[in-house]
């Protein structure tokens, strides 16, 4: 067979499975594109469940390990593109901007209140007064996330963060709070159609057994 023939046959069935493999890449780009853009009706409870859900999911994929979240930006980089939100960790009072609204701004009042009074702290859920985004905060207590820590590092931890007074915290005081910010249309073209089949029935359950009490 001729050198040059046999060259370029290589070639050829090099290009098509090159082309075959691009294909197969952007199908999956493509299947994830028309997931997010199908139709789907989603209810305020709804969307408050998934907020919920994925809440939860962050700020236990965060406090695994606090210290690591905190110095490494990476793993909070990589929460936010997944989820398409954004994340703050800080004291209540240096969490709170004007752009935040009445009743997020309200809620974190609440939240250094229970602090300066030494009173538990849970989780909650809080909408923007226009509707748009949907504020999870969780509480952050200190266990043994700093042990074996020099306090100078620890005093520079808390310098180079929005959280404050670090070493005068003891074990489980409040050291300050998560707060995630979710866009309402994310949420509804991240969800999965099936997933909210799974939501209608939490909710009907969970509305049921609310009546019963």
């Amino acid at each position: 067979m001729n050198k040059r023939l046999l060259l370029f046959s290589i070639f050829s069935v090099y290009a098509l499975l090159a082309c075959d493999f691009n294909k197969r890449l952007d199908t999956s780009g493509v299947v994830q594109e028309l997931k997010e853009r199908q139709v789907k009706r989603v209810n305020s409870a709804q969307v408050t469940s998934l907020v919920d859900e994925w809440g939860h999911v962050i700020v236990a994929e965060l406090n695994q390990n606090l210290l690591k979240s905190i110095q490494q930006k990476t793993r909070i980089d990589s929460l936010q593109r997944l989820y398409r939100v954004t994340i703050q960790l800080g004291s209540p009072l240096k969490l709170q901007a004007p752009d935040l609204g009445n009743k997020v701004n309200q809620t974190l009042d609440a939240y250094q209140y229970n602090a300066e009074n030494h009173l538990e702290a849970i989780d909650n859920i809080q909408t923007s007064d226009d509707g748009e985004y949907l504020y999870f905060s969780s509480p952050v207590v200190l266990q043994d996330q700093f042990k074996g820590m020099k306090t100078t590092d620890i005093q520079a931890l808390g310098q180079a963060t929005k959280l404050d007074s670090l070493t005068f915290r003891k074990k489980g005081d409040m050291l300050g709070l998560w707060l995630i910010r979710f866009t309402k249309k994310e949420v509804i073209r991240l969800v999965d159609v099936k997933n909210l089949q799974k939501l209608r029935v939490k909710i009907g359950t969970e509305a049921q057994e609310g009546e019963k009490k």
